[in-house]
Protein backbone atom coordinates (compact mmCIF):
# COMPACT_ATOMS: atom_id res chain seq x y z
CA UNK A 1 0.00 0.00 0.00
CA UNK A 2 0.97 3.79 -1.00
CA UNK A 3 1.91 6.76 1.14
CA UNK A 4 -1.53 8.24 1.17
CA UNK A 5 -0.50 12.43 2.01
CA UNK A 6 -4.40 13.15 2.63
CA UNK A 7 -5.02 10.08 5.00
CA UNK A 8 -1.71 11.23 6.71
CA UNK A 9 -2.65 14.76 7.16
CA UNK A 10 -6.23 13.90 8.78
CA UNK A 11 -4.59 11.15 11.54
CA UNK A 12 -2.39 13.99 12.26
CA UNK A 13 -4.89 16.80 12.49
CA UNK A 14 -7.30 13.96 14.68
CA UNK A 15 -4.15 13.33 16.72
CA UNK A 16 -3.39 17.24 17.28
CA UNK A 17 -7.22 17.57 18.51
CA UNK A 18 -7.34 14.69 20.49
CA UNK A 19 -3.85 16.08 22.31
CA UNK A 20 -5.43 19.34 22.81
CA UNK A 21 -8.36 18.30 24.53
CA UNK A 22 -6.75 15.99 26.77
CA UNK A 23 -4.30 18.99 27.54
CA UNK A 24 -7.49 20.85 28.49
CA UNK A 25 -8.18 18.02 31.18
CA UNK A 26 -6.80 19.19 34.70
CA UNK A 27 -6.44 15.36 35.95
CA UNK A 28 -4.07 14.75 32.48
CA UNK A 29 -2.34 17.89 33.52
CA UNK A 30 -1.88 16.80 37.09
CA UNK A 31 -0.55 13.35 35.97
CA UNK A 32 1.91 14.27 33.54
CA UNK A 33 3.50 16.72 36.42
CA UNK A 34 3.77 14.23 38.65
CA UNK A 35 4.81 11.50 35.99
CA UNK A 36 9.02 12.07 37.07
CA UNK A 37 7.96 10.87 40.76
CA UNK A 38 5.58 8.94 39.49
CA UNK A 39 8.74 6.61 37.88
CA UNK A 40 10.96 7.29 40.40
CA UNK A 41 9.06 5.43 42.77
CA UNK A 42 7.59 2.74 40.73
CA UNK A 43 11.83 2.26 39.95
CA UNK A 44 12.28 1.88 43.52
CA UNK A 45 9.79 -0.69 43.93
CA UNK A 46 11.15 -2.83 41.73
CA UNK A 47 15.00 -2.48 43.38
CA UNK A 48 15.70 -5.32 45.92
CA UNK A 49 16.90 -4.15 49.02
CA UNK A 50 20.85 -4.68 47.89
CA UNK A 51 20.06 -1.72 45.20
CA UNK A 52 20.19 -4.24 42.27
CA UNK A 53 17.47 -4.40 39.93
CA UNK A 54 14.92 -6.76 41.19
CA UNK A 55 12.47 -8.77 38.92
CA UNK A 56 9.76 -7.46 36.73
CA UNK A 57 10.68 -5.57 33.47
CA UNK A 58 14.29 -4.56 34.39
CA UNK A 59 14.92 -8.55 35.05
CA UNK A 60 15.51 -8.99 31.41
CA UNK A 61 18.26 -6.46 31.21
CA UNK A 62 21.01 -8.10 32.68
CA UNK A 63 21.26 -10.06 29.40
CA UNK A 64 22.52 -7.26 28.03
CA UNK A 65 25.60 -6.35 29.69
CA UNK A 66 28.33 -7.96 27.90
CA UNK A 67 29.91 -8.07 31.24
CA UNK A 68 27.60 -11.17 31.59
CA UNK A 69 29.44 -13.47 29.45
CA UNK A 70 32.90 -11.82 29.69
CA UNK A 71 34.15 -10.80 32.89
CA UNK A 72 36.09 -13.04 35.18
CA UNK A 73 32.91 -13.96 37.20
CA UNK A 74 30.66 -14.71 34.53
CA UNK A 75 33.38 -17.08 32.58
CA UNK A 76 34.32 -18.63 36.04
CA UNK A 77 30.03 -19.04 36.58
CA UNK A 78 30.52 -20.94 33.06
CA UNK A 79 33.21 -23.38 33.99
CA UNK A 80 31.53 -23.90 37.78
CA UNK A 81 28.24 -24.86 35.68
CA UNK A 82 30.27 -27.06 33.17
CA UNK A 83 31.86 -28.70 35.81
CA UNK A 84 28.83 -29.57 37.36
CA UNK A 85 27.21 -30.95 34.47
CA UNK A 86 29.67 -32.75 33.46
CA UNK A 87 29.66 -34.72 36.77
CA UNK A 88 25.87 -34.89 36.39
CA UNK A 89 26.12 -36.73 32.79
CA UNK A 90 28.98 -38.29 33.60
CA UNK A 91 28.80 -39.67 37.53
CA UNK A 92 31.43 -42.66 37.35
CA UNK A 93 34.72 -40.77 38.90
CA UNK A 94 36.76 -43.32 36.65
CA UNK A 95 35.45 -42.48 33.03
CA UNK A 96 37.99 -41.44 30.52
CA UNK A 97 35.60 -38.77 29.37
CA UNK A 98 34.99 -37.20 32.50
CA UNK A 99 38.50 -36.96 33.19
CA UNK A 100 39.26 -35.64 30.27
CA UNK A 101 36.67 -32.78 30.29
CA UNK A 102 37.89 -32.00 34.16
CA UNK A 103 41.06 -31.50 33.20
CA UNK A 104 40.16 -29.53 30.02
CA UNK A 105 38.10 -27.16 32.17
CA UNK A 106 40.56 -26.97 35.51
CA UNK A 107 43.05 -25.66 32.78
CA UNK A 108 40.73 -23.16 31.38
CA UNK A 109 40.08 -22.07 35.30
CA UNK A 110 43.82 -21.99 35.35
CA UNK A 111 44.25 -19.99 32.13
CA UNK A 112 41.62 -17.57 34.12
CA UNK A 113 43.53 -17.08 37.16
CA UNK A 114 46.88 -16.48 35.97
CA UNK A 115 45.17 -13.72 33.20
CA UNK A 116 43.71 -11.49 35.71
CA UNK A 117 46.39 -9.74 36.95
CA UNK A 118 47.25 -8.48 32.92
CA UNK A 119 46.62 -5.04 31.51
CA UNK A 120 43.06 -5.05 30.01
CA UNK A 121 43.66 -5.18 26.47
CA UNK A 122 45.22 -8.81 27.08
CA UNK A 123 42.97 -9.75 29.39
CA UNK A 124 40.33 -9.50 27.10
CA UNK A 125 42.02 -11.30 24.32
CA UNK A 126 42.40 -14.52 26.34
CA UNK A 127 38.80 -14.05 27.53
CA UNK A 128 37.48 -13.79 24.40
CA UNK A 129 39.82 -17.51 23.74
CA UNK A 130 38.41 -19.18 27.19
CA UNK A 131 34.94 -18.25 25.76
CA UNK A 132 35.67 -19.80 23.10
CA UNK A 133 36.76 -23.18 24.81
CA UNK A 134 33.87 -22.73 26.76
CA UNK A 135 32.09 -22.85 23.87
CA UNK A 136 32.93 -25.84 22.56
CA UNK A 137 33.20 -28.18 25.17
CA UNK A 138 29.05 -26.93 26.22
CA UNK A 139 28.37 -27.63 22.91
CA UNK A 140 30.10 -31.20 23.05
CA UNK A 141 28.52 -31.51 26.57
CA UNK A 142 25.02 -30.90 24.68
CA UNK A 143 25.71 -33.45 22.26
CA UNK A 144 26.56 -36.35 24.59
CA UNK A 145 23.24 -35.72 26.07
CA UNK A 146 21.12 -35.00 22.85
CA UNK A 147 20.28 -38.15 20.77
CA UNK A 148 21.58 -37.76 17.39
CA UNK A 149 19.01 -35.67 14.39
CA UNK A 150 16.61 -38.56 12.82
CA UNK A 151 17.58 -38.59 9.52
CA UNK A 152 14.51 -37.06 7.10
CA UNK A 153 12.84 -39.25 5.45
CA UNK A 154 12.99 -39.61 1.78
CA UNK A 155 9.97 -37.73 -0.10
CA UNK A 156 8.26 -40.61 -1.67
CA UNK A 157 7.13 -37.55 -4.46
CA UNK A 158 10.24 -37.58 -5.76
CA UNK A 159 11.48 -41.17 -6.05
CA UNK A 160 8.39 -41.61 -8.03
CA UNK A 161 9.19 -39.22 -10.62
Amino acid sequence: MGFNPLLSKAVATKAVSLAQTAMQNEAVRKQIREAPEAVGRWAKSLQKTDGSAGGGALAGLARLDPTARYSEPALERRLDALSANVELIFPDPHDDTRRGTLKAIYELHRALIVSSPLPLLKRKKIYIRIDSELGVLEQALVDAVLPPPAEPSPDPVSEES
